[in-house]
């Protein structure tokens, strides 16, 4: 039972590092810290509880916040789906090694929850933000980060909520494929 709430617990941070990849990692270090859902030490992902790791998270996060506009561009998307996909690895099998030797599952379902919790959110972003204004992406920035942080805490707090949110990154990628399929399928009988 430990190791499956150990995976929810990594799921959940990992959902929320596809979205935002930095909030959750400070969510991360802070928890294996403070010893709160999770405690590294002993383990070999331990440096994940260092201060250093904090302080590179949270500076990480205000950068990227500054330099939103530039990665809102593809490549750099797909840099922030593969830092996301890092560090869900890195938090998943982290918090399997606090009850566990065998800590490596948590590097491949950390992988794929921050990838599909991404691309979904990621394909939201890219149907919403055409119709926006500056102002407004910008504050759907600061709200995906911070809905990120919200639930990283919520997982470490809870680790059961950590399936709810790879079960929302699967709706939005899912809903996302089925509206873009939907809105091309008048095209195709056009043919």
């Amino acid at each position: 039972m430990t190791y499956l709430l150990d995976i929810l617990q990594g799921v959940g941070i990992a959902a929320a590092a596809g979205v935002s990849p930095y909030l959750p990692l400070a969510v991360a270090a802070t928890a294996g810290l403070i010893d709160l859902g999770a405690d590294y030490d002993g383990t070999d992902l331990s440096f994940l509880e260092s201060p250093v790791v904090l302080g590179l998270a949270v500076v990480l996060a205000v950068v990227a916040l500054v330099l939103r506009r530039r990665l809102e561009e593809p490549l750099p998307e797909r840099i922030q789906i593969g830092l996301g996909m890092a560090v869900g690895a890195v938090a998943t099998a982290a918090a399997v090694a606090d009850n566990s030797g065998t800590w490596w599952p948590g590097l491949v379902v950390g992988a794929v929850a921050a990838l599909v919790a991404g691309a979904g959110f990621r394909a939201l972003l890219r149907r919403t933000r055409a119709r926006l204004d500056e102002d407004t992406r910008m504050t759907l920035a600061v709200g995906a980060a911070l809905g990120a942080l919200v639930v990283a805490v919520l997982s470490v707090a809870a680790p059961p909520l950590g399936l709810v949110a790879a079960a929302v990154g699967i709706w939005l990628l899912v809903g996302g494929r089925r509206r873009e399929q939907s809105k091309h399928a008048g095209l195709r009988v056009l043919r």
